[in-house]
Formats: structure tokens, C-alpha cells, sequence
């Protein structure tokens, strides 16, 4: 008797109620919402703080000539970075205030010269500020597109757990037919995150995401060989949805009795 069959005939035939797991709760949807508004807010400051600095960097850059102006500053060296705010005093007593980011983390005092624009003498900053300009340039850059991907990720995470969870409200209560699913996994932490496509309501193909925590559920229920990282999950589906919500080794994703429960790993083995 092939597999699909034995679980079909020990699989409970009254209603179940089917509930979210740890990782799916109202509190960790909370803290996905959080996590992205907070990066994004990060990336936002950090564009602000640093590209205006570096445009006007550039344009001095451009057409430079060395002024003797007065300059005062302080830098805090951080591991591989030093934040600058330095102080500019012109010949007119004119006092420009400027804050730089250098990638070397050196605990010394900087020997600097101010520089000017000569297309527009407003624009003052100091020769090590063009030095670095590139790679400031390039880190930043950088460090926004990770941080923007970040969020990308974590937004569709919540947008896929919050279909799924939407699902599982409409088929509790309902009785449910096991299925086997093809799923990618992907693992961060304690957090086992199952990706799979299913045909919704209007029967079109939409991502889904379940999420397990690998010490309360133990993960998915793996139905033959893993493969990198896709392979086959136990699911159900209900009467009135067909897209499956993929069940737990601890089988908490439905209220199955002690027997039920047994019956069905004795099935599984």
C-alpha cells in the first residue's frame, strides 16, 4: 500500500481545528513589521546623512583648488570606521559645519588641507574627504542595497505567513485531506521557513510561506529525499480552500487526538 494511501486511511474524518504555529503568531508578524520599518528607516538615515556630504564632494572634486581655512574637528574610531565632524572657518569668518565617514579605523590625528571649489567657492570641504570619496561611495552603496534587500525579504515573508494564515482561518473547523507538497526550505536561526506555490480561490498560482521553529515544531513533515534544499512536505487541504497548509512534526498544526497522532506516525514509519 503505497504511502498517500495508508495516511488517507488512518487520517481523522471529523472537523479539525487548525491553528498557527509559534513562528506565525500575531507576535512574530509584530516583530516582521517592526524589523522592516526599522531598516528601512536605517537605510533612509544613512542615504540622507551620507550621499548629500558626497555630491558636494564630487563637484568639488571636479574643479578643485587648496584654501587656507581654519580647521577643527574630532573622529571616533569604531573597528574599521571613523566618523569625523569637522569645523571649517573661512577667511570672511564664515564657519562650515561637515561630518565625514572614513573606512580605515585609524586612532590618529589626520594632517588635512581644506579644498574649495573653484566653480562655486561655497563648497568646502578637507583633501581627505575627496580621498575617500570612491570608497565611501561604493561601501554605502553597498551596505543600502543589502539592507533594502533585508527588508524586501522580511516584508515578503509577512506578506506570504499572512495568505497562509488568512487560509488557515477559512478551512478550521473543516474536515481535511492530507496532500504532499513540493517546498523549498530555507533555515535562519531557530526559524525553518517552508516556500511553496499553491492555485488560491481564482485559481491562480500564488507563494506561500510556513514558518517552524525547529525547537516547538521540529520543522515540516519531509516525505521521502531531501535534495539541497526542495524536497516533498505532508500537508492538508480543506473543503473549502485547496491550497495546503503544511503540518509540523509535533503535529500541533491541527487538535489531533493522542491516537490520531500515533496512527499517523505508525503511518509515516
Amino acid at each position: 500500500m503505497g504511502l498517500m494511501n495508508k495516511l488517507v486511511e488512518v487520517f481523522p474524518t471529523r472537523p479539525l481545528k487548525v491553528m498557527k504555529l509559534k513562528q506565525e503568531g500575531s507576535l512574530h508578524q509584530i516583530r516582521r513589521i517592526f524589523a522592516v520599518i526599522l531598516l528601512f528607516a536605517l537605510t533612509i538615515f544613512m542615504a540622507l546623512k551620507i550621499y548629500p556630504g558626497l555630491i558636494d564632494d564630487y563637484k568639488i572634486s571636479r574643479n578643485p583648488i587648496v584654501v587656507d581655512y581654519d580647521v577643527k574637528g574630532t573622529c571616533r574610531a569604531k573597528s574599521m570606521i571613523d566618523n569625523c565632524s569637522v569645523k571649517i572657518t573661512t577667511d570672511t569668518g564664515q564657519v562650515i559645519k561637515r561630518d565625514y565617514v572614513f573606512l580605515n579605523g585609524a586612532k590618529k590625528n589626520y594632517e588635512v588641507v581644506t579644498v574649495a571649489s573653484a566653480d562655486d567657492p561655497s563648497l568646502v570641504t578637507i583633501d581627505l574627504a575627496i580621498d575617500n570619496m570612491r570608497t565611501l561611495f561604493i561601501a554605502t552603496t553597498v551596505l543600502i542595497l543589502l539592507l533594502m534587500l533585508v527588508t524586501c525579504m522580511i516584508l515578503v515573508c509577512f506578506l506570504r505567513t499572512r495568505k497562509m494564515i488568512k487560509v488557515i482561518n477559512e478551512i478550521s473547523e473543516q474536515k481535511l485531506t492530507p496532500v504532499i507538497v513540493p517546498v523549498k526550505l530555507v533555515s535562519y536561526g531557530k526559524t525553518i521557513t517552508a516556500l511553496y506555490r499553491a492555485n488560491n480561490a481564482q485559481d491562480v498560482s500564488v507563494k506561500y510561506a510556513a514558518n517552524f521553529n525547529k525547537e516547538s515544531d521540529g520543522g515540516p513533515i519531509i516525505i521521502g529525499d531531501k535534495i539541497r534544499n526542495k524536497c516533498n512536505v505532508l500537508a492538508v487541504v480543506g473543503e473549502s480552500n485547496s491550497v495546503p497548509i503544511l503540518l509540523d512534526q509535533e503535529f500541533m498544526r491541527c487538535d489531533f487526538t493522542y491516537n490520531e497522532m500515533q496512527a499517523l506516525k505508525e503511518a509515516l514509519s
